[in-house]
């Protein structure tokens, strides 16, 4: 597993804020993930994933492992689904001139801790294809390349 590179981390509370705050900002919902994408000036896309506290306190009650164990395995999922897209489209945040590059927020919903990672990966992709408006060509190879 690879990390997600640094140009295209979100890393401060601050940015996280201003992009769910700003008016002109894209929301797309499904049923595994809440996204809020902005157009930014910069050469490339920069993606933030948080995992809500509150959600997984509900879900995992009797379980042995910290709760901070869990949202980080759902972190490495996210950032690996991110990864594989991104290589997938020869890294087309960064590649393409003509591309309109985003911040991304990218916050999972209860449904996410119920499914299996083909699924999630799915639903994810599906909402990047409605951000970014590009239509892969060969669904099977973004689907079973899990």
């Amino acid at each position: 597993m690879m990390m997600l590179w640094k140009p295209y981390r979100l890393r401060k509370n601050w940015m996280f804020q201003a992009i769910i705050k700003d008016k002109s900002k894209k929301r797309l919902i499904n049923s595994s993930f809440l996204v809020f994408a902005t157009k930014n000036s910069l050469n490339n896309c920069k993606f933030g994933i948080s995992i809500p506290k509150k959600m997984l306190k509900g879900s995992f009650k009797n379980k042995k492992k910290s709760f901070s164990v869990k949202r980080n395995k759902f972190k490495r999922q996210i950032r690996e689904i991110i990864i594989r897209y991104l290589k997938l489209n020869n890294n087309s945040c960064w590649t393409s001139v003509n591309h309109i590059h985003y911040n991304l927020v990218i916050i999972i919903r209860h449904h996410y801790l119920n499914s299996d990672f083909s699924t999630n990966q799915i639903n994810l992709n599906n909402l990047f294809c409605l951000i970014f408006g590009n239509t892969i060509g060969n669904e099977k190879k973004l689907y079973n390349s899990v």
